[in-house]
């Protein structure tokens, strides 16, 4: 029998081994790719879903001060609108923090816009009420600086998640 080099049997070995491990890096390489893709997606999807959020509750804020100048009811309900109107500026500057933490450096700032521009209408539509009458004082609320964030915003949004 002839002896056989260590070299020969390393080789032969580490052959076998190679030819083990190459099928399962190309596994452990696809799915790192998958995950990768689907940790995009997932993003993606967070992303609209709180940009839709945004402007859903941004749109509901400004319908609800519109429609403050056409309330006549009593003055309890007229403090509910005005409290609700606090409540859906309050949302909507929660919504807008969201998208800015998904999307900081495309989303953030008009996001930002819009959460002002709905603070500011709050504050304009408790100044337009008198609390003890629950009745208009003054010129009605204009929600127009809030449609063109709105407008701005959903422009941004739109271009952002075509890519």
């Amino acid at each position: 029998m002839t002896d056989v080099p260590i070299f020969v049997a390393v080789i032969t070995a580490g052959a076998g081994l190679v030819g083990a491990l190459i099928p399962q890096a190309a596994v452990v390489i696809r799915d790192v790719r998958q995950a990768e893709r689907d940790r995009r997606e997932r993003a993606a999807v967070a992303t609209r879903e709180a940009c839709v959020a945004l402007l859903s509750t941004a749109g509901e804020l400004r319908t609800l001060a519109e429609s403050v100048r056409d309330y006549r009811g009593e003055a309890e309900g007229m403090r509910a609108r005005v409290q609700e109107v606090w409540s859906r500026a309050e949302a909507t500057r929660w919504h807008a923090t969201n998208v800015g933490m998904l999307a900081p450096l495309a989303l953030a700032g008009p996001a930002e816009k819009v959460a002002e521009a709905a603070s500011s209408l709050a504050e304009v539509v408790a100044r337009s009420i008198d609390p003890d009458e629950g009745v208009l004082i003054g010129d009605p609320p204009d929600a127009t600086r809030l449609a063109e964030r709105i407008a701005a915003f959903r422009s941004e949004a739109v271009g952002y998640a075509k890519g």
